[in-house]
């Protein structure tokens, strides 16, 4: 019964409130956006000035801030890192692996299906053509979610897919309705789009999305699982960090007012709040935790563990830039508008735009750690 009223209330906060704000603003505009479906697409990929956020030209101020506060934030784990790195090294020492292990024969299979799934992604073969839609995602996800879970048995003999099959299997449903709320919170902000999808109806659209959503959680998990098995990403380099107990009313209220602000910006003043649609899930979503008295994935800050927090922003940073690079020359494909800071593209993603994969791993381990949380300390569940 409570696991149903987190879903209701989660649901009833990250939908309801920026449609009230745009229904009580008289924003029709931005509700008839909000209302197509499938979404809006070729139309802006041709005349991309019909969006809001093409008319928010690059700005130095602004991308300067962004780097700023992004390098901030990562200093202090980029140096323990570089310390257990320069450790590691004098003392010649690797996480040993499995004795006799190998890389697994489902692994194989994996390799086999990214590498053919990239060559039709990419292709244009006319003979390819009525399928092309369908093959520029699911299949070279599913391939990299069998390597990467390979990789994990190869290193240390386990892997998320292994020690955790009906927890680890239960994830790809969860991963398509996490990123639907993504999915509407863009809505409201237009920061990305896709192209290639027009000729899709919305039944088929539908089909087609949720199984391309479905590998997010899975892709993360086993990314952020295969990192822990490198010592300079294990639990004890991140440990007697700050210590945040975000249970105290005055973190409970600072979360509250983040998330308020997240939510009614991207539709009152989206220019500015839209870095916000990558943070305000997370903090509704631990909100909701606290106040039915569940376990967080941030319950560690409050004894200075952060080292899933970082884990897990590694290995969506990681993903992302597979994400970028296969989506670059697919025949269905996203393209991004991103106010102020749009410059100095890698493959599709401006650059600081990246730094949004920071807190979104953070969001996968929230929602992933909700399902099962060995599979997010890690195959043993975070015991050593």
């Amino acid at each position: 019964m409570k696991r149903i009223l987190h879903y209701f209330v989660l649901a009833a906060i990250l939908f309801g409130v920026p449609l009230v704000c745009c229904v009580v603003g008289g924003y029709d505009e931005v509700l008839e956006g909000v209302k197509a479906f499938p979404p809006r697409t070729e139309d802006w990929g041709f005349r991309p000035e019909l969006l809001w956020n093409c008319r928010c030209p690059f700005n130095w101020g602004a991308f300067a801030g962004f780097v700023a506060f992004t390098a901030l934030c990562l200093f202090p784990f980029l140096r323990r890192a570089a310390k257990a790195l320069a450790a590691t090294r004098a003392a010649g020492q690797l996480r040993p692996k499995a004795a006799g292990r190998s890389f697994p024969w489902w692994g194989w299979v994996g390799v086999a299906v990214l590498s053919s799934g990239w060559v039709l992604s990419w292709s244009r073969f006319e003979w390819f053509r009525p399928f092309q839609v369908l093959m520029s995602y699911a299949p070279l996800w599913a391939g990299f979610i069998l390597i990467m879970n390979g990789l994990c048995v190869k290193r240390c003999g386990r892997s998320p897919m292994t020690d955790h099959p009906w927890a680890y299997a239960a994830t790809f449903p969860a991963s398509s309705l996490f990123w639907w709320f993504f999915e509407y919170l863009n809505r409201y902000v237009w920061n990305w789009y896709y192209l290639g999808v027009s000729d899709l109806s919305a039944t088929m659209y539908t089909i087609y999305a949720t199984l391309c959503f479905a590998s997010v959680l899975p892709a993360v998990a086993a990314v952020a699982a295969w990192l822990r098995t490198f010592p300079v990403f294990s639990d004890e380099v991140y440990h007697d960090m700050a210590n945040v107990d975000l249970h105290k009313p005055g973190w409970c209220v600072f979360l509250g007012v983040l998330a308020a602000v997240g939510l009614v910006g991207i539709v009152y003043f989206p220019a500015y709040a839209y870095p916000l649609l990558w943070i305000s899930p997370l903090t509704v979503f631990v909100l909701v935790q606290i106040m039915l008295g569940e376990r967080s994935v941030l319950d560690s800050f409050a004894h200075g563990d952060w080292s899933v927090f970082f884990r897990f922003g590694v290995a969506s940073l990681i993903c992302g830039l597979c994400w970028e690079t296969w989506n670059y020359y697919a025949y269905a494909k996203w393209v991004y508008a991103v106010p102020w800071v749009h410059r100095f593209q890698i493959w599709e993603m401006p650059l600081v735009g990246f730094a949004g994969y920071l807190p979104f791993g953070v969001e996968c381990a929230a929602v992933t750690a909700w399902i099962c949380p060995g599979l997010v300390g890690g195959s043993d569940g975070g015991k050593r």
